[in-house]
This record gives C-alpha cells, structure tokens and sequence, in this order.
C-alpha cells in the first residue's frame, strides 16, 4: 500500500477540549483496565489501535486512522452501554461515539485489490 492511500484512510476529529479529555480518560481507563482489576482473568488487553490513538492523541494529535477510530468507537460504545461510574460522562459518550461514526464514514473505502 502506499502512502498515498494509508494518509487517506484517515481523518481528523476536531473536538472540543471537554470532549478530548474524555476520550483520552477512556482510553487511559481501556489501556490499564486489565492491570487494575481485581480479577483481570476476563478482561483481555486493548488492541493495538487503542494505544496507538492514545498515544496519538496524548501527543497533541486528532488525525486517526481509520482502523484506530474502529477502536476507538468499539471502545466508547462499551464505555457508553456500561453500568459503572461512567453513568456521568454518557451525553459526553454519546457525543463523542457520534462524531466517531461521522469521522469513520468520511473515510474513502479502501481500494479493491
């Protein structure tokens, strides 16, 4: 693949600060999640494109690509559904799955082979 097409298989999210920080929150709370619990025996690590759009994002950076906004959408939407604390951050959630979805769909489709 070139790097043509692997540039434009990504996008830029532009998102206001409070919604930056809740991305980054979740993804921080993803990535540790499987060193911090109790029982960790059914919580796997996060794919590869989760710290990839961490670090990305903790760099300062809101271009992601589009198998990272994958993650990160399957990432928010279990953080969205969940029972836990994050009951407060839901309409922020809600938000941010949203122009998740939107960011992925202005992604061209991959070109066939």
């Amino acid at each position: 693949m070139s790097t043509h097409s692997r540039s434009a298989r990504s996008t830029t999210l532009s998102l206001p600060p409070e919604e930056l920080w809740t991305l980054h929150h979740v993804l921080l709370h993803r990535i540790e999640q499987e060193q911090t619990a109790s029982d960790a025996s059914g919580i796997g690590p996060p794919p590869l494109e989760v710290f990839q759009a961490f670090d990305a994002l903790d760099g300062g950076e809101s271009r992601f690509t589009a198998t990272q906004l994958e993650a990160i959408r399957d990432v928010l939407a279990t953080y969205h559904w969940s029972t836990d604390w994050w009951e407060i951050e839901r309409p922020q959630l809600e938000r941010l799955l949203q122009r998740v979805s939107t960011g992925l769909e202005t992604i061209p489709p991959e070109p066939a082979p």
